[in-house]
């Protein structure tokens, strides 16, 4: 048994107490007798020494009996199939606890997670936590486990796998369990084997010239033999079915690709086996980059509304796709066939928040070109403030201090209907205000049973307004019979007419249909319980629906930049517009033209990677019909979009990957340049952007691990610098077609059973034996801090007990007597009984000495009765 200090200091501090106390009783000695001051002087150092020992935290080393035990619970994919067992093998196990082992479960894929506690009362069902499934990393589980046992009893650690691991060193981290004294056993978990075919890898090369052909090879391995369906796509379009008999052991298929859009293309092959087990490593991938002239990704409202446009970029030599924004491509992948995306006039609402996080990621992280064309539904119109693609642009969604005004002005028109009578305040110029109040004050308010008459009234006044904005607020309740308001909203904000609602002391269910109604007019809802509450939610709205967004009237556009982005257009003889949309433009941002008033008509910036640029006129004539007829328009907009252009694929870069585990070993060649760094920044499947710097490894070599955990497409943009100078760079691709736990099958017991060796433990396989068997000794620390406490206490009264009384030997007697009790004196029973019938005697003669009083016969209510009677 050894001792341990925690706080060497404050013992330091008590020994110091201790050469003071001293030192004052040899110079001021106390007024006892030598032996009594001897006494008194070690007490008084045995309770110092006891006080200075307990803070500073002194120990006792034991050998502890009982045991922690944590069961380690392989949660990967590779085990789905046997969850049940491994579930009820973790009950029975915490079962078999007693007295003061404690237990514990931990859960594991790729990472490790704390199921249960360490404690004497386990609570265990079922799993709850959800790790990443698509890998096994039993190493790092084993380290956590390791570190989460307490110290204060015998570490014992059970883990439940099917052994397949394909991350980490398990058998070393056992090892150095082993060394610390915590025994690793193992338990198999059965998983099913049966038939089972796969894509172990598909290649294909990483670029092609447009109108070349390529050649994809997909290797297949079986473990018995099969018929099975071989499919390929190239961009999910079928070209090819093969109908095989696969033998056991590996296939070699080969098809012949022709992608003709320049950008990324995804070849895909797909096995159908008669005799399979999962699904899921069915599948290989790889992506081809098809070099050629740039291609451009138009996107319209509706097909053909921006002909123009179209026409303008391919006299310029741009190729182009258009689509409306629900056919927005919804991947990285996808999105990088293109080399610029061009939206016009396109609302925020269309392309979702999955659409611009797409956009904002693939302009940040790859290099993609982007250009926003204004008009009545984009920027501050079309709800663009706050959205991921607000950020990605030069200009900001607010409105320029100088062009803040009332919210409703004589040169706005205001319209009321009454839910009855339909328009009672007919849609005119807010010209005479005492007039229109006169009216709204005579309305009488009622209950509809429908607001479609409302808003049907409110269309038609609408549809024959010359006016930017279009907008609607509905007041009520919304507890109207007809609750079927959405092809009419909708058909309303197909006309540029938007909707907000205000629920005045609605249910929970009417204020639901309210804030329904106000999504399809792609407005706002508001709810209030109070009718006081009402103008200020009225001015509110106004506000917000009514901002003065658009400029109209002639616009001389002047040039505010000596950037190179539209160097072919004779500025001089620039069209005036007709409007735009106002915006504030960003403190990096570069003003190309801007208004007379000073807000930005084409403003242009880098946002990581990629150019973006803003136009905040249109491009359909609403505007801009006279730079539409102007010659040089098909050559303004063909720089607009050159502009926002990458660079093409640099020769000089050569990338070559290879998948290992849950990260990719990335190879990039370049030319020899002294300085030069490779950066690499890649876009993943859930659309989140990751750096990484690598590192020289020889002349022209870099290399690097880029972290690939996720299942799906990568790309990649690799650029070279040196001097702070971007010299060459090249955008790739790499798939992750399938988690690698579904490349092996079954129950992998020989390297259970070599764990369990190196942590110097057994594969069990009675589940009864997991808490009896030998456990390697540990030593404890015990805290002794509060025993010390207690005997300086006991010895405090002591120590006054020396130095204030007086002990001497003839006293003994005295204190003898003092303690014991004084028996009672013995009283003879004869006396007693005589004293007794004295008393009674006594007693008897003045009970008769007292006169008696008759007893009063009971009363009798017969007669009382009966006189009553009579007196009636």
């Amino acid at each position: 048994m050894g001792f341990e200090v925690t706080r060497p200091l404050l013992l330091g501090a008590g020994v110091l107490a201790l050469v003071v106390i001293v030192a004052i009783w040899r110079f001021f000695p106390p007024p006892l007798a030598p032996q009594r001051a001897r006494l008194s002087l070690g007490l008084r150092a045995l309770i110092v020494l006891l006080l200075s020992a307990a803070l500073a935290g002194f120990q006792v080393q034991t050998t502890p009996a009982s045991q922690s035990l944590l069961v380690v619970a392989d949660l990967s994919a590779s085990v789905q199939s046997a969850l049940d067992s491994e579930a009820a093998a973790v009950r029975r196990i915490l079962q078999q606890r007693q007295g003061d082992n404690r237990a514990g479960v931990l859960s594991f894929g790729r990472d490790p997670q704390v199921e249960v506690n360490i404690g004497k009362d386990p609570q265990f069902g079922e799993f709850q936590s959800q790790p990443n499934p698509h890998y096994t990393d039993i190493a790092a589980a084993l380290q956590l486990g390791g570190s989460i046992l307490p110290d204060d009893g015998r570490k014992h650690i059970v883990l439940i796998s099917d052994g397949r691991a394909n991350l980490g060193d398990a058998i070393g981290e056992a090892r150095l369990l082993r060394a610390e004294g915590i025994r690793v056993d193992t338990v198999a978990l059965p998983v099913p084997q049966g038939a089972e075919a796969y894509v172990d890898r598909l290649d294909a090369p990483r670029t092609v010239t447009q109108g070349q052909q390529a050649n994809a090879q997909a290797l297949i391995v079986s473990n018995t033999p099969t018929p099975a369906t071989i499919r390929w796509y190239l961009d999910r379009t079928l070209v090819n079915t093969l109908q095989l008999e696969l033998p056991v052991g590996e296939t070699t298929v080969k098809q012949t690709v022709k992608p003709q859009d320049p950008g990324f293309h995804a070849v895909r092959v797909v096995i159908d086996a008669v005799r399979d087990t999962y699904a899921e490593n069915n599948l290989g991938e790889a992506l081809i980059q098809v070099v050629g002239p740039p291609r451009v990704l138009l996107v319209e409202n509706t097909l053909g509304e921006a002909a123009s446009l179209e026409s303008a970029l391919h006299s310029t030599g741009i190729g182009t796709s258009a689509v409306t924004p629900d056919r927005l491509p919804r991947s990285a992948a996808d999105l990088a066939a293109y080399q610029a995306v061009v939206l016009v006039n396109i609302p925020a609402a269309s392309l979702g928040a999955d659409g611009m996080n797409l956009l904002q990621a693939s302009v940040r992280d790859l290099g993609t070109g982007l250009v926003v064309i204004g008009g009545t539904e984009s920027y501050g119109p079309g709800g663009y403030a706050g959205t991921p693609l607000e950020t990605t642009l030069p200009v900001q969604i607010q409105i320029p201090q100088d062009m803040q005004k009332p919210p409703v002005t004589s040169r706005d028109m205001v319209g009321v209907t009454d839910g009855a009578m339909g328009m009672v305040v007919p849609l005119a110029p807010l010209t005479d205000k005492a007039a229109i109040k006169r009216k709204i004050e005579a309305i009488g308010l009622g209950d509809p049973g429908s607001y479609a008459p409302d808003l049907n009234a409110a269309d038609q006044a609408l549809s024959k307004a010359k006016a930017a904005i279009k907008h609607v607020i509905l007041f009520g309740d919304g507890d109207t019979m007809d609750r079927n308001y959405q092809a009419a909203i909708t058909a309303m904000h197909g006309r540029g007419i938007t909707l907000s609602t205000v629920a005045i002391a609605a249910t929970a269910q009417d204020v639901s249909m309210m804030q329904a109604m106000a999504g399809w007019g792609h407005g706002r809802a508001y709810q209030s319980n109070s009718l006081q509450d009402v103008p200020q939610i009225f001015l509110k709205e106004t506000r917000e629906a009514l901002k003065p967004w658009i400029v109209e009237g002639r616009i001389a556009p002047q040039l505010a930049s000596l950037a190179d982005v539209i160097p072919g257009v004779p500025l001089d003889s620039f069209p005036a517009l007709a409007g735009y949309v106002a915006t504030t433009p960003r403190a990096a941002a570069d003003i190309v033209l801007k208004s007379p008033q000073g807000d930005p008509l084409l403003a242009t910036w880098e946002y990581g990677l990629g150019r973006v640029l803003a136009w905040t006129s249109d491009a359909q004539g609403r505007w801009t019909a006279d730079l539409l007829h102007w010659p040089s328009a098909n050559r303004f907009f063909g720089d607009i979009v050159h502009a926002s252009l990458p660079q093409p694929g640099d020769p000089a870069l050569q990338i070559e990957t290879r998948v290992q585990g849950d990260h990719t070993h990335l190879l990039v060649t370049a030319p020899a340049t002294s300085g030069a760094t490779i950066t690499v920044n890649a876009v993943t499947p859930d659309l989140a952007g990751t750096s990484l710097t690598l590192s020289p490894t020889g002349p022209g070599r870099f290399e690097g691990d880029l972290p690939t955990d996720q299942v799906g497409s990568y790309l990649l943009h690799i650029s070279e610098s040196a001097g702070g100078v971007v010299r060459h760079t090249t955008t790739s691709g790499l798939v992750v077609p399938y988690s690698p736990e579904y490349r092996e099958l079954g129950t992998n017991a020989a390297t259970l059973k070599a764990i369990a060796q190196a942590g110097g433990g057994v594969m069990l396989s009675d589940l009864s034996q997991a808490f009896r068997v030998p456990l390697p000794a540990v030593h404890a620390a015990r805290p002794i801090s509060e025993v010390l406490l207690v005997l300086a206490i006991l010895l405090f009264p002591i120590d006054v007990a020396v130095r204030r009384l007086i002990f001497r030997v003839e006293d003994l007697p005295a204190w003898r007597r003092a303690l014991e009790r004084a028996p009672a004196a013995a009283v003879p029973a004869e006396a007693t009984v005589t004293r007794l019938r004295e008393r009674v005697e006594g007693v008897r003669a003045a009970r008769a000495a007292q006169p008696r009083t008759p007893k009063k016969p009971p009363d009798d209510p017969t007669g009382e009765l009966l006189s009553r009677r009579r007196r009636r």
